[in-house]
């Protein structure tokens, strides 16, 4: 008996932990770092470009290196290029001191380790045409212990027939897309559905439109999706299984309106029999991107 109210208590803890309303998490984009091979310019470019992901995505409060005092004095004796970067020669005990000061929860680092140019045959005519070929790393750092968060490894290709500056440019201003999977992948927007407006009728009702919590304030716009997912306690484990898709129809301050596109009966029926507590609504991109892979 005491075992079987242990396990409820830890799954009653872990349902609001995870139920808790979406707010917004301070992060620092540091300065990147680059091999010998690339130029200054082309890390900062790649930088700037994944820099305006996470403003544009309107859920984080940025802390940017290159424009914050505090972070400038500390990076001023720093060096720009390294061969290899991890937690050991980004966090130290003087850096995080300052991370902290600035009421920072993460920190991401990126490392732009190659750069090349070709001049190849396309494969669909016989003409030719300038490469430009950069990749990166990007990790992210959980600051309270230097753990990390996530870390993915991206490619930028920039194409142009006449000038291989311009298939460069194209390569870099491709950063800022390219930096969505890292993002949406290890920084989702979580949330809880407060209420359901509309349901189906019939022997199994299903929900049709409801309201998640969070809305412009967090950066959720018309035409966002997301996924459910139910908080499931098995044994001595919490787990999270998707039972539905949504898609934002208004965006409001502290507040979207969803329709349901599926799982609307298994959405009404934990909503009703164990409390929205017990439904997790995670950040799955936005309609026009999904549907380009599906």
């Amino acid at each position: 008996m005491k075992k079987f109210l242990s396990l409820v208590v830890i799954a009653l803890l872990a349902i609001s932990a995870f139920a808790q309303e979406p707010k917004k998490e301070t992060v620092i984009v540091e300065l990147f770092t680059r091999t010998g091979v690339v130029s200054n310019y082309v890390a900062e470019g790649v930088r700037n470009g994944v820099l305006q992901n996470f403003i544009e995505k309107g859920r984080f409060n940025i802390v940017d290196a290159a424009t914050n005092a505090q972070l400038q004095a500390m990076n001023a004796n720093r060096v720009e290029t390294a061969e290899e970067v991890n937690a050991s020669n980004v966090l130290s005990a003087e850096t995080n001191d300052v991370y902290k000061s600035l009421g920072a929860n993460f920190l991401i680092k990126g490392h732009v380790t190659n750069w090349s140019k070709s001049y190849v045959k396309e494969a669909l005519t016989d003409n030719y045409t300038y490469r430009i070929e950069i990749n990166f790393t990007l990790t992210a750092y959980r600051i309270s212990d230097g753990s990390v968060v996530g870390t993915k490894a991206l490619s930028l290709t920039g194409n142009n027939r006449e000038d291989w500056e311009i298939a460069e440019q194209k390569a870099i201003g491709s950063a800022h897309f390219s930096a969505t999977s890292f993002v949406d992948e290890f920084f989702p927007f979580a949330t809880s559905i407060e209420q359901i407006e509309e349901v189906t009728k019939g022997k199994k009702p299903a929900a049709k439109t409801l309201y998640i919590l969070g809305g412009t304030e967090m950066g959720v716009a018309k035409g966002q999706l997301f996924v459910v997912k139910q908080v499931k306690q098995i044994g001595s484990r919490t787990t999270q299984v998707e039972i539905g898709k949504l898609k934002a129809v208004e965006a409001m301050d502290g507040i979207t309106k969803c329709t349901v596109t599926k799982g609307g009966a298994e959405i009404n029926d934990v909503f009703n029999s164990q409390g929205k507590e017990a439904l997790v609504v995670i950040s799955a991109g936005e309609a026009f991107l999904s549907g380009l892979f599906n």
